[in-house]
């Protein structure tokens, strides 16, 4: 792993990628996967899983999941779901992640790439998709930046989403000291009209997006615009 890459640390990185990412991304796709419906319907299989939103949301991430793979992925998605229902109301700033649960997410991640189609980039999306409180998504430049010497496979994904959970307790620290913000994911959330309101786990994803995807650099001047 890099010893240099860590993620946002501060307020003012995610107000700058916050509103940087707007002029980017329509996110209305984004939005429309945090419905709890949609990850109800996931989660049980049922017939109102809606499988094609899924796999619109995933595909924004430079995915290339063609409507064939559904059933696999499916599937795979049963398999990982015995795995994420304890953690169902867990979120990245306020969990510990333990061993135990990091054994779980990488069973979770590992059952998804089990499915033809899903690579290390589509795995995680989907992940974010079932928890979007808890999970971030890395694609080959994050993963590069933090393990270019490793495999994506779950044990990295789990030691990556350790290394987001302290970025995201440097964010919410910084928020609370230095702008006297309790909850800085709702504050840039409201700030931005978004509704509903996106996680801490959502923001930090942008930032490692624009950072090490499209290798944007922190601009402090920007941040106030937000």
């Amino acid at each position: 792993m890099s010893d240099y890459v860590t993620g946002p640390t501060t307020y003012d990185h995610l107000r700058w990628s916050a509103s940087a990412f707007r002029g980017l991304v329509d996110d209305s796709v984004s939005i429309a996967a945090r419905d709890t419906d949609f990850r109800a319907g996931l989660q049980s299989g049922g017939p109102d899983a809606d499988w094609a939103m899924l796999l619109r949301y995933v595909n924004q991430w430079g995915c290339r999941i063609s409507q064939d793979k559904t059933q696999g992925i499916a599937s795979a998605v049963a398999a990982a779901t015995p795995y994420l229902e304890p953690l169902s109301a867990s979120a990245l700033e306020f969990n510990d992640l333990r061993c135990s649960t990091l054994d779980v997410i990488e069973r979770a991640y590992d059952a998804l790439m089990e499915a033809d189609g899903v690579g290390p980039t589509a795995a995680s999306a989907i992940l974010t998709a079932l928890n979007p409180q808890l999970f971030v998504s890395w694609g080959a430049g994050i993963r590069d930046a933090y393990f270019p010497d490793d495999r994506p496979t779950g044990a990295t994904y789990s030691q990556f989403l350790t290394i987001m959970r302290m970025a995201a307790l440097s964010v919410a620290a910084d928020a609370r000291s230095q702008h006297g913000i309790e909850d800085p994911a709702g504050t840039l959330s409201s700030d931005l009209g978004i509704k509903p309101a996106f996680s801490l786990a959502k923001f930090i994803d942008e930032f490692n997006w624009l950072t090490l995807e499209r290798q944007m650099t922190f601009q402090p001047e920007d941040a106030v615009a937000v």
